[in-house]
């Protein structure tokens, strides 16, 4: 049994290396260890998991605002009128962003995984906390679905070299979808098939978009080309409306935050590195 009082060593600053606590243990002697995890939970998300967050959003915004011009401003008002450039570069910079945003996304959860959360104040109510983890389940549900949806798109054309790739360049009129024969312009509201995209995108200029496999080889031949565009259409249709619905999330996401903030006056701006905490409780002290 140890006899000597507690001892203490002070902090040469917050969370240093050299912030410990000397303490008795009953088996073991004495012990040591950092101050900064002895008294109340911790109640800040990791460095990682901080770092993550505010990465994924800033993709995510920039990932939306892109994917809005390039709908509304490049496929709409500036169709015939923008620069091919621009287009191209919109392109690029949309398809590279929402690549980031799936792969740190991944890194984000398996970090999840290994390191627990920090728990919720104790003044939030449950239906508040069963709320937040159906709202944090939906943000990253859409953070996964949103990016895999425009690989998809990019990835339904058919194979560069490929019979059915040849068939789109000069496309009979006994292949040709209905109303489009060669030469001429597609149906209103219908883009034709085109034929090896995804291979010209590089992602951040730095190496080749790969493609999903599978989607990409329904257009391999001729009979594939049509079922591969409806395809095309409906993972384009489903990926715009998935744009609004993330963009919701996000809106009651900020406007969650604020409300525990200045509302409840819970360090929720704290939990994730802005700011200092203030002194509440949380759930398990």
């Amino acid at each position: 049994m140890c006899s000597a009082p507690q001892k203490r060593r002070e902090p040469l600053r917050h969370g240093s290396l050299n912030s410990y606590r000397i303490f008795c243990d009953e088996n073991n002697g004495f012990a040591m260890m950092r101050s900064s995890d002895v008294g109340a939970p911790r109640d800040r998300y990791t460095r990682v998991a901080i770092v993550l967050h505010w990465a994924i959003a800033a993709f995510i915004v920039f990932n939306l605002c892109s994917g809005f011009f390039i709908e509304s401003w490049l496929h709409g008002q500036l169709k015939d009128s923008a620069p091919p450039q621009i287009t191209w570069m919109s392109l690029v910079l949309h398809v590279s962003s929402g690549l980031t945003v799936l792969a740190l996304t991944i890194a984000r959860v398996v970090w999840r995984l290994l390191n627990e959360p920090p728990p919720y104040p104790s003044g939030m109510k449950p239906w508040e906390r069963h709320t937040a983890h159906f709202a944090h389940f939906l943000l990253y549900a859409a953070m996964v679905l949103m990016p895999l949806t425009g690989w998809a798109i990019l990835s339904a054309h058919p194979p560069a070299g490929s019979r059915g790739a040849a068939t789109i360049r000069l496309p009979p009129p006994s292949v040709a979808p209905p109303g489009l024969t060669s030469g001429a312009a597609p149906p209103p509201g219908m883009a034709p098939p085109q034929a090896g995209a995804p291979r010209d995108v590089k992602v951040w200029n730095l190496f080749p978009m790969p493609v999903i496999a599978p989607i990409e080889a329904i257009g391999e031949e001729p009979g594939g080309v049509a079922p591969q565009h409806v395809l095309h259409e409906e993972f384009a249709e489903w990926h715009g409306v998935g744009g609004y619905l993330m963009l919701c999330l996000l809106i009651l996401h900020i406007l969650g935050a604020l409300k525990h903030q200045f509302i409840d006056r819970q360090s929720e701006f704290a939990r994730m590195g802005i700011g200092r905490r203030r002194q509440s409780r949380v759930l398990g002290t």
